[in-house]
């Protein structure tokens, strides 16, 4: 059940009594008759991006002569998209919140419903007005996942407030165009297998076995798609639903494991243009930029009548006893086009290695082409007086193609190159493939530092952009030396990482760059469905493995959490410059931490405002004393930290004051816990 929230304390304000009073005394005046509603709705913005929650300012006008309201306001969204979050920023209705329920939050049906529907003349969750109907605006978030395509229409259904039976119903649907701006992608995890994505196909012929998914084998829990290695003829195709190229042509990626029958067991890639018919993706004119064909398969006789489907071609066949990655630039003749890809497993009456498990794909993408560089934002480093500390720099491909990069160091300012002398870099230039990273060595020795904080930059240059990145390098020496020797196991890593002797700590800003440096099982955690209301902490959440527990401040007779209907966040009590979240960690140890992170105004005194996402300086502290402090300016701002020590609690705090004297409530969602890659 929904409780008053700060909107009902308010009430008493005469700026959010205008309006109800003026249209009270219409609507008492009117007919309780049958009176018709019809809806107007426009969002901003008018398209979405793949792989995302997208926040939507839907503008809407109820019009009716009657000033008829609305008991239910359901939002629907097509198969696989789901409703994140439904919040108010401007509505007028005649109910108190503590009569609407927010129902369907994490599916594709929901909204606001009124307790008891239908109510009496005068309580509407939205209340109407004569045309064109008074301005009401409401905020959406809808979760699109990657592999979406086309557009996307979101429904809008108003059932009338009982001013007549039966009662009067509207609809809009808006129609939210994809931005293009998105990789698509499949990672298989959310699937319950053998189940495949929707639009994709399995096939089998002979001794081979349709493609399913599974979980026994993965690059990133719980699921990857597999088809075995038979030892005797068949083939086994996987085919996949209708994809959309950028208009600047595409790559493919893909993460493939392999045990076959060298050069007689094989697999290729094959792609199909609008519809037509498949070819070899090389021989249709695409190329490997990382992870080609290793070799033709041979020319085998033909086993029981039927010849090999692939022999004498170019193939991926042999062991690959680990997840490698695959790139290939797809033709320009499918750039702004839509195609399929399919992988076909052959296999002979030769025989097999043993053990073959056949092939395994995951966290297939399709990208553009163009490169860009994923790096973390900060680097800090914690060692013992006396040591030298190996420390590495991973620089990745967000993107596709080839990305040139060059690695540098300096003192304060990445135009003025030279370096401490106490950091070494290694191999410090390359490319890389689009999905792929590698690892630039760092050597820093304090052999010859006194105890203290340390600073210097390291520069990434890259071939997306003309400017340099500069990854802030933070260096403390202990006044002891690393004694770390005697403590095997002490953070409860089969290392010498225990934190006494070294200790580092990677911040990022872009999710696509923390995510490739976490190892997979994660658990993510987007908090839609809680109910609404003021309760006591801890809260308890986690996958069963990475558990933690949040608790809010200050403390209140109501509780020190506050679960807002339909906001799909967690939030302290109250805002102000003591408020603030806590979560700890009590599961499996945490090193890596990641999520969105901002300041909600739930409310503004001085109006019927609400859920204002206005720039608000955040402040991140984990247990080790790090501090993290952002100006966020949206609910899409993310920070992300990868530990090779165990982080055990991080807070969220919303301190300072906002130009007109309010305070924002710190918030977060979407939390991503698990372990660093």
């Amino acid at each position: 059940m929904s409780v008053p929230t700060v909107r009902d304390r308010r009430s008493a304000s005469s700026a959010a009594l205008v309006r109800p009073i003026a249209l009270l005394a219409a609507l008492l005046a009117a007919p309780l008759a049958q009176a018709d509603i019809a809806l107007t709705a426009a969002a901003s913005p008018t398209t979405y991006t793949r792989g995302q929650i997208n926040s939507y300012v839907i503008d809407l006008r109820l019009i009716s002569d009657a000033y008829a309201g609305a008991d239910t306001t359901i939002f629907r969204v097509p198969e696989g998209v789901t409703l994140s979050a439904i919040r108010e920023r401007n509505t007028f209705t005649w109910c108190s919140d503590v009569d609407v329920l927010v129902l369907g939050m994490g599916t594709r049906e929901g909204g606001w419903y009124q307790r008891g529907y239908p109510q009496p003349a005068g309580c509407g969750s939205l209340s109407g007005s004569p045309a064109p109907g008074e301005l009401q605006v409401v905020i959406v978030d809808l979760d699109v996942p990657a592999d979406y395509a086309g557009d996307l229409p979101l429904e809008i259904h108003l059932i009338g407030d009982g001013n007549g039976e039966p009662p009067n119903e509207a609809s809009v649907t808006l129609n939210l165009a994809d931005d293009g701006s998105a990789a698509q992608a499949w990672h298989f995890d959310a699937l319950s297998a053998p189940a495949l994505p929707a639009g994709w196909i399995a096939s089998a012929s002979g001794a081979a076995t349709p493609w399913v998914t599974q979980a026994e084998v993965a690059d990133t829990s719980p699921n990857a798609v597999h088809t075995p290695a038979p030892d005797a003829p068949g083939e086994a195709i996987l085919t996949s639903a209708s994809i959309a190229v950028p208009a600047g042509g595409g790559e493919v990626q893909f993460r493939q494991r392999l045990a076959t029958e060298a050069g007689a067991d094989g697999g290729v890639l094959e792609i199909a243009i609008d519809g037509g018919a498949f070819a070899d993706v090389i021989a249709a004119g695409g190329h490997f930029t990382t992870g080609g064909y290793t070799g033709a398969l041979a020319a085998a006789a033909a086993c029981g009548g039927s010849a090999h489907p692939l022999a004498g071609r170019m193939a991926w066949s042999g062991t690959q006893a680990a997840f490698t990655p695959v790139a290939v630039a797809l033709p320009m003749a499918a750039a702004g086009r839509s195609v399929q890809l399919r992988w076909r497993l052959a296999t002979d009456c030769a025989g097999t290695v043993d053990g073959a498990g056949g092939w395994w794909i995951d966290d297939v993408r399709i990208s553009d082409t163009t490169p860009r560089v994923a790096v973390p934002v900060r680097l800090a480093a914690s060692i013992g007086a006396g040591t030298t500390h190996s420390e590495t720099l991973d620089v990745g491909n967000a993107g596709g193609g080839l990305l040139g990069y060059v690695v540098t160091a300096a003192d304060d300012d990445c135009a003025v190159p030279g370096g401490p002398s106490w950091l070494q870099l290694g191999q410090a230039t390359g490319q890389i493939a689009g999905g792929a990273r590698d690892a630039v060595a760092l050597t820093i020795d304090a052999s010859g530092l006194a105890a203290g904080d340390y600073t210097a930059q390291l520069c990434v240059a890259g071939n997306d952009t003309d400017a340099l990145r500069a990854i802030a390098l933070r260096l403390h020496v202990g006044a002891e030396p690393c004694i770390a020797a005697d403590r095997l196991f002490a953070n409860g890593f089969d290392d010498a990482s225990d934190g006494v002797c070294a200790g580092a700590l990677r911040t990022f800003d872009d999710a696509g760059a923390f995510l490739a440096a976490v190892a997979p099982g994660a658990d993510r955690n987007t908090f839609t469905g809680l109910r609404s209301g003021y309760v006591h902490g801890p809260l308890a959440f986690g996958d069963g493995r990475f558990t933690y527990q949040v608790t809010g401040s200050p403390p209140g007779f109501f509780g020190n959490l506050v679960l807002f209907a339909g906001a799909g966040m967690l939030a302290p009590m109250g805002p102000g410059p003591d408020s603030r979240l806590t979560i700890d960690f009590t599961g499996a140890p945490v090193t890596a931490l990641g999520g969105h992170f901002w300041g909600q105004l739930f409310f503004v005194s001085t109006s019927l405002d609400e859920n204002l996402q206005l720039p608000t300086p955040i402040v991140l502290t984990l247990d080790d004393g790090t501090v993290e402090t952002f100006t966020a300016t949206s609910q899409r701002d993310f920070r992300g930290f990868v530990a090779t020590r165990p982080i055990r609690r991080l807070t969220i705090a919303a301190p300072v004051a906002l130009p007109d004297g309010d305070y924002a409530w710190g918030v977060f969602d979407n939390l991503i816990v698990g372990r660093a890659r």
